[in-house]
Parts: C-alpha cells; structure tokens; sequence
C-alpha cells in the first residue's frame, strides 16, 4: 500500500515522472468516480504486519514497564518504557514507515516521558509521592507542558503527523491551565474559552490544508488531524452553550442545533473535511429525538431518528462531489484558490 505522500516522494526522486503520475490519478478518478482530493485518504494500516508490529510493541512495552517498575520503581519504569517506544521508533518509523505502529509507539512514548519529567519535577520516585492536590490546583500546567516538550521532540526526530495535533492540543491545554490557574474566575468562561481554542486550532489546520490544495503530500495528513482536533472543540462548547446538555431540548432550541448543522455541512464541503460533521452528530441525533419526543415509543423515535439522519448523510455521501462543486461555482477565485482543488 502507498499514498500519495509515497507517489510525490517517487518524482522527486526521479522514479515516476509528474507527467505519469498525474494520468494516473485521473484514471483513478474516472474508475471511482470521484477525485483523490475528496476522498480525504490517510494512512492508517497498510497490511496485517502494521497490526503485528503493534501487538509485539504493545507486550515489549508494557512487560518493560512491569519489570523495571517492580524491580526499580515507578520512574524506571516509565523511563525504560519511554526509551523503548523511541528505539522502535527508529526502526518502524524512520526506517519502515509503518504507520499505525507510528501512532501506537507515539502515544507510548509521550505520556511514559511526560510521567518521568513529572517525577523529576516533583522529586518523586511513585504515585503516591506526586503532590496531587498542588498539580491540580497551583500547577495544573505542568503536565501538558512537560507533554508538549515530549511530543515536539518526537515530532523534531520522526515526523510522525499526529503528533502536531498532539503538540498543539498540549499548548492550548496549558495556555487554558496557566489561565486558569492564575485566574480562577476564568473557570466561569471554560466553554467559550475552549471554542476560541478551537477556532485558532481550525485556523491552524486550514494552514496546513491550504499549503497542499492538492492534497498529495503530508501536510494534508497533518490538517487532517488537526481538523479531528478542532471540531470536538468547537463543537462540543456550541452545543453545550446552545443547551443540548440541559436534558431539555424544546422544538426550538432542536431547530437552532439543525441550522448549526446545516452551517457545519456547508463549512464541511467547502473545506472537504468531513470532522466537524461527525463531531457534531451526536447532538444532531439527539436534538431530532427530542423533536421526535412525543412520537411513538423510544424505539421508534431512535429509529425514526436514525433513518432521517442516517439517509441524509448517505445521500450527501453519494452526492458529495456534486454538492462541493455547486458550492464552489460562485466563489472568486480569490477565496477558492485556497481551497482543495477539483
């Protein structure tokens, strides 16, 4: 398996030329009748070695940290844990560039080496030792500070495109903590705080979207899970403003939750990212119940529910190409040109 990171990486070095490569993707196209662009590709498992690799990891990993803790104590363990995850790192990253034992090793290394930083920072050699109550309240920073420093270092050394989403998640959490922290009344405005972090994450990704338009490089893996970041922060804050968590969805407030999902809809297309969609499902599925209350019995609300949302999003699917071309037409090229191209 390859994407089009692996194709463009071929040109450049003179393997394919840009010539083949581009009548190669139109002939993709044709026959899936859709273009690469939308079909908003990552890499994720290549074949059942990718799923092997990950088992043999995860039993290396986790009998690492069961030996050296029991025998050393806590801090070994999780400094033998994080040295073992970058070791594999340069192997089945750097060198074989599999790409779920990348996020499985990632996300092994970060929080072992953010525990050790912890315990350093505290002088603890346990758990038990870490001054808890002192992390929450006076230094709520401290550990997505320490799991920024240990997710740009991994970032720095493998390029690994999760991780910026990581990196950039561990700055706006402790942005949020510092904030917080040096001014508890801030707590009153959590939510609308989280939707500006939001905002800047989905500003963030659209950067990354707009330097590869064409979506054949890795950037557009980046922006990828750059937007999965934003859109549970943009949109769980909305609904939770909007009253979705009440338990009380009136007629209204339901019919406000639907406008807010056709906008995402038409962000959705014109962006052709589908997170901020299926962030907000959840709560579309729910302010349909609600509209849907007086209906029947709970199984037939859910399933009217259900086939209501479930067939529209089937029929946006299927029409997906259509519906982003439609919406594109009118707009200047000032505006589209930094959108995914067609």
């Amino acid at each position: 398996m390859y994407t089009d990171s692996d194709l463009e990486s071929a040109v450049t070095k003179g393997i394919f030329t840009r010539d083949s490569v581009e009548r190669f993707r139109q002939d993709y196209e044709q026959q899936h009748a859709s273009p690469i662009v939308d079909e908003e590709n990552f890499r994720l498992v290549s074949g059942f070695n990718d799923i092997f690799v990950v088992v043999i990891s995860v039993v290396v990993l986790l009998s690492s940290f069961a030996f050296f803790s029991s025998m050393f104590g806590d801090v070994i363990g999780f400094a033998v844990t994080a040295c073992v995850a970058w070791g594999l790192a340069e192997y089945y990253i750097r060198i074989r560039r599999m790409a779920l034992p990348s996020i499985v090793l990632l996300f092994a290394f970060i929080p072992s080496a953010t525990a050790v930083m912890a315990y350093l920072y505290f002088g603890a050699a346990d758990i038990n030792q870490l001054p808890i109550k002192t992390l929450i309240k006076d230094a709520g920073f401290v550990i997505p500070l320490f799991s920024f420093i240990a997710a740009l270092a991994h970032w720095l050394r493998f390029r690994v495109p999760i991780t910026v989403a990581l990196i950039t998640a561990a700055v706006a959490a402790t942005v949020l903590a510092v904030l917080f922290t040096s001014f508890p009344q801030l707590t009153a405005y959590l939510y609308p705080m989280m939707m500006v972090a939001g905002g800047v994450v989905f500003i963030f990704a659209m950067g990354w979207d707009i330097s590869d338009t064409r979506r054949v490089t890795r950037r557009s893996d980046v922006a990828f899970w750059l937007h999965l970041l934003a859109a549970p922060l943009l949109m769980h804050p909305l609904f939770k403003i909007i009253g979705v968590m009440d338990g009380d969805v009136s007629a209204s407030v339901a019919g406000v939750i639907l406008g807010v999902f056709g906008v995402i809809t038409l962000i959705s297309l014109l962006i052709d990212r589908r997170a901020l969609m299926v962030s907000s499902l959840a709560y579309v599925l729910y302010a349909m119940n609600a509209l849907f209350d007086s209906f029947g019995t709970l199984g037939q609300q859910l399933g009217l529910t259900g086939l209501i949302v479930g067939c529209s999003m089937v029929l946006l699917t299927a029409y997906w190409d259509r519906a982003r071309t439609s919406l594109l037409k009118p707009l200047p090229d000032s505006v589209s040109n930094y959108l995914p191209m067609k």
